[in-house]
């Protein structure tokens, strides 16, 4: 009898963990991972292992750079890639087993993870140096490496993208979970193809502000962003967190019952013409939080 009450109770954990039967998809720790869900799940943990580094560094080394901590660059974009693949993690297990090991996933995400090795290295190897990773164009080899970090960048946008196709194209889709289907496949489609506009603008000037030279002394806490001068940041980071907002949103409204495929629209509609709005703000001078 006890054997079977363990069965029992070993069955319904795994059923917690893997979303059987609930029309979501397993979530990207669970015993039936393949090679390249484990390959985001392990990318995103040894990004939060890296950030718990940075953060004894930015304890323990008090320097400045345009008045921020030198350290705080590094962090931010750890904490950013870890969600960036979490997600990817997570939203993949859409798509079945074939195709999330096909070619295509395989390669452009082995491709994602090297180019997200090369930028954390390269950037808190720029702190520890005291000088600039972004829009540094003082050295040769300073100028071909942000150059390089700019490939990096379109590779790990390019991947959300290919996925968000593939969940649209090939998505197992059920009636319960409509509004996270549709908040994944747009949030990754548009999502990209704002980042990599968005960004592309912000890359080819001399500083993420317009209005003054790059300062980060009066910036929000936490982000960093301008309160002096219109900050091109803002806009990218709302694009780039689409992957993230939309299939919560979806997600949500499944377990409300709400119209799901109403709300996810609506949503997806103001928070791009926000973002359009942010980037059009930034682009006038004008900060959105003086």
């Amino acid at each position: 009898m006890s054997n079977l009450l363990s069965h029992l109770n070993l069955t319904a954990v795994s059923r917690l963990l893997t979303g059987q039967g609930q029309g979501y998809p397993q979530l990207p720790f669970s015993l039936n991972q393949d090679r390249v869900t484990r390959l985001w799940w392990m990318s995103g943990l040894f990004l939060v292992a890296s950030c718990i580094v940075l953060l004894l560094a930015y304890l323990f080394d008090s320097r400045l750079f345009n008045g921020a901590p030198i350290w705080a660059k590094p962090i931010k974009f750890s904490l950013s890639l870890a969600i960036h693949f979490f997600t990817l993690a997570f939203l993949a297990q859409q798509l079945d087993v074939k195709r999330r090991t096909g070619i295509l996933l395989t390669v452009f995400g082995y491709a994602a993870v090297a180019s997200m090795l090369f930028e954390q290295l390269y950037i808190s190897i720029q702190a520890g140096r005291g000088r600039a990773s972004h829009f540094n164009f003082e050295t040769g080899f300073e100028i071909a490496m942000y150059s390089a970090m700019g490939v990096a960048a379109v590779f790990l946008v390019l991947i959300s993208f290919i996925l968000g196709v593939m969940i649209w194209r090939h998505g197992q889709s059920k009636e319960s979970s409509q509004g996270l289907y549709l908040g994944t496949t747009i949030g990754l489609i548009a999502g990209s193809i704002l980042t990599l506009v968005l960004a592309g603008y912000m890359s080819s000037g001399s500083s993420h502000l317009v209005g003054e030279a790059a300062n980060d002394a009066n910036g929000l806490p936490l982000v960093g962003w301008s309160r002096t001068a219109g900050d091109l940041r803002i806009s990218h980071f709302l694009a780039t967190h689409l992957m993230q907002i939309l299939p919560i949103i979806g997600w949500l409204s499944d377990r409300n019952q709400q119209s799901s495929s109403k709300v996810v629209w609506i949503s997806s509609l103001i928070l791009i013409l926000v973002c359009i709005g942010l980037f059009a703000l930034a682009l006038a001078g004008i900060p959105l939080i003086r």
